[in-house]
């Protein structure tokens, strides 16, 4: 280990950082006050968790008069794994340079120095779980970097450092289990050891650990993460988590030799391409699977500057975020603020890979987005939403994913979360088709079926089903949506005998039912949305949610429940309010009207204009082929029509 060579090497870094820069930007930045706020309080070894991409947020305050590196609170070891991921030595960074005050510094030189005297060698405990030690170590070194250049650092307790870390690394791969490989546990693991290996002057052709970890990346990569640039796991926010550690390689690479493939490079682009379309429009993401509703603009801005990519950079932000100003200094702001901005062009985002579908109307903060999903299970945090749909009008989140709240296993709301009732979805006799049992597992698990998608500048169609057992249920969810806020969505459902059915549509906590019986004003403070529905006898209820870990509301839940007996079709329709809603007929010539068992048809009317949309149920095995509607020729399974004064036009969608 050549400690002069390591110096040499992080204060070449660190120069070009231009930290007395960094400094003054982050002292005009709008987070000033509160990150001043928490560096006080971690000099107070007080700590609350609240970095947007915290894994499990805790925003009660929790102090240590003595350091307990394994210490639990709130009852949930989470909090404890927080702790010893040491992610807040950033904070204490950013709050030295702000003030100019070192006390930030010697507490982070502290808590390093701490943990490494309380774990002289590296056995398994609630702080040395191997997920939180892939990412301490990097902290570590990072820290060490800032306190080695701050002259902070004897060469004696340089050392103490890098043995710790040399240990910590031994154990991590020692410790190296099967599944690893697709979780994402693995990946940030290997992605740290890659970085700490890199910044501790290692040979990538002759060190074992960094040869092994580079090459089981590449393998990683290629199964946890498809062709759509999805991680598999189904949880965007655990996406998110594997990506910032790819893209901290990718930014190492720069001043390392850390050899990488080109199919990494694009992988990791290809995965904030995906996250780009996650992002609703006001560039939060859904809490779909185990994600808490968090801006992703820090990413978007991280990968613009990495790729030199202007459609992230269009999705970014202008100030930029202290995490980007401390980790790639005047020359990532720089590079940040003179790069060209182009609004991205491609509106629907089809997850092959992953069965995500999304769809908006643009790319701007009012617009209208829809994302459905009818994935493979993925890993342990994802959750029973086969077939669910979240909807944004103007903007404004209507119709959502309701979270997860807590990983404690004591917690009933945890695996209620995760269940069926707390999605879009529809449940026979009590029975939903995927049963979560615990924090992580599964009773069982219905089936998916294959997708239809089907895009056009005038239209979405979307197709989805799933079976289940017990009862054998057939369930088919067909949707179009209007890019100008107007969806309908029909279930169909097939399960011979009488059964009781429940479906739920999930609101957000700020949306307002207002009325009565099937037709419902869904009300936001910055948005209104039209909701009919046609089905069985409707109700609004009340359940659990949860749109950051730990924090638990309650929101309305639109549910309608009755008898079915062999099959049931239903209609959910959401309009802007600036549109109202007919009931539209199909003609089979020679037979007249076809029933509502057969065809869905509604029109969405707004001034001279007019969006007709069908969708039929049945295929037409008897009478003439040829079907009108609003006066025009179709054979289709499902079109829209557009008027606009005189003019009419069909577009086919399946």
């Amino acid at each position: 280990m050549q400690i002069e060579e390591i110096r040499k090497q992080w204060r070449q870094i660190m120069a070009a950082k231009e930290l007395k820069q960094v400094s003054e930007l982050l002292r005009q930045s709008p987070e000033r006050d509160i990150l001043m706020q928490r560096g006080k309080e971690l000099c107070a070894h007080t700590f609350v968790f609240d970095h947007p991409w915290d894994m499990e947020r805790c925003l009660t305050p929790h102090t240590l008069e003595i350091m307990n590196w394994n210490q639990v609170f709130n009852e949930d070891e989470e909090w404890t794994f927080m702790l010893n991921r040491m992610d807040y030595w950033s904070v204490l960074a950013k709050a030295a340079l702000i003030s100019q005050d070192t006390r930030y510094l010697d507490q982070a030189k502290d808590f390093l120095l701490d943990w490494i005297a309380q774990h002289p060698h590296i056995e398994y405990s609630l702080s040395t779980r191997t997920l939180d030690t892939g990412i301490r170590i990097v902290n570590m070194l990072e820290c060490a970097m800032l306190l080695e250049v701050s002259e902070k650092l004897t060469e004696e307790e340089l050392r103490q450092i890098l043995d710790s870390v040399d240990q910590q690394m031994t154990y991590l791969k020692a410790n190296y289990i099967e599944k690893y490989t697709l979780s994402n546990w693995g990946s940030i693991q290997t992605c740290g050891l890659i970085v700490c290996c890199a910044m501790m002057g290692k040979d990538p052709e002759t060190d074992e650990i960094y040869r092994w970890a580079l090459d089981e990346l590449e393998t990683q990569v290629q199964i946890q993460i498809g062709e759509d640039g999805m991680l598999w796991e189904q949880s965007t926010m655990y996406h998110v988590e594997v990506l910032n550690n790819l893209l901290r390689v990718l930014e190492y690479a720069q001043f390392y030799p850390i050899p990488l493939s080109s199919q990494i490079k694009d992988k990791v682009h290809a995965m904030v391409h995906a996250l780009m379309h996650m992002m609703m429009p006001d560039h939060q993401i859904e809490t779909f699977g185990d994600s808490d509703r968090v801006n992703a603009e820090d990413v978007m801005n991280r990968g613009a500057v990495l790729f030199d990519d202007p459609q992230l950079r269009a999705m970014g932000n202008d100030v930029g975020d202290s995490d980007l100003l401390v980790n790639g200094g005047m020359p990532a702001w720089r590079k940040l603020q003179t790069m060209p901005k182009q609004t991205p062009t491609q509106l629907l985002y089809a997850g092959a890979d992953c069965g995500i579908v999304v769809r908006r109307s643009d790319f701007g903060p009012e617009a209208e987005w829809m994302m459905v999903l009818n994935g493979e299970l993925g890993s342990g945090h994802g959750h029973s939403d086969n077939l669910h749909y979240s909807l944004v009008h103007r903007g404004v989140p209507f119709v959502i994913d309701p979270g997860r709240f807590t990983y404690r296993e004591d917690h009933p709301v945890r695996v209620e979360l995760k269940g069926m009732s707390a999605h879009n979805t529809v449940v026979l006799d009590d029975q939903p088709g995927s049963v979560p049992d615990s924090s992580w597992t599964y009773q069982k698990f219905l089936r998916p079926l294959a997708t239809v998608v089907r895009d056009t500048p005038q239209a979405l169609y979307w197709e989805g089903g799933v079976l289940t057992q017990q009862p054998q249920m057939t369930h088919i969810r067909k949707m179009i949506m209007l890019p100008q806020g107007c969806w309908l969505i029909c279930d169909e459902i097939f399960c011979a005998g009488e059964h009781k059915v429940v479906s739920r549509i999930q609101l957000d906590p700020q949306v307002t039912v207002i009325g009565e019986g099937a037709d419902r004003q869904l009300k936001h403070a910055k948005a209104q949305l039209q909701y009919h529905h046609e089905g069985l006898p409707l109700s609004v209820q009340t359940g659990p949610c949860s749109l950051r870990y730990n924090e638990l509301l309650d929101h309305s839940v639109l549910v309608s429940q009755g008898i079915m007996r062999d099959q049931l079709f239903q209609d959910e329709l959401f309009y802007g309010e600036d549109f109202r809603l007919e009931r539209a007929e199909v003609i089979q010539p020679g037979r007249g009207k076809c029933s509502v068992e057969e065809v869905s048809a509604w029109r969405f009317i707004r001034g001279e204009e007019t969006y007709t949309c069908v969708i039929f149920h049945q295929q037409l095995y008897q009478g003439k082929k040829i079907l009108f509607c609003e006066g025009l020729p179709l054979h289709n399974q499902a079109c829209l029509i557009i008027r606009k004064g005189d003019q009419k036009k069909l577009i086919r969608l399946k």
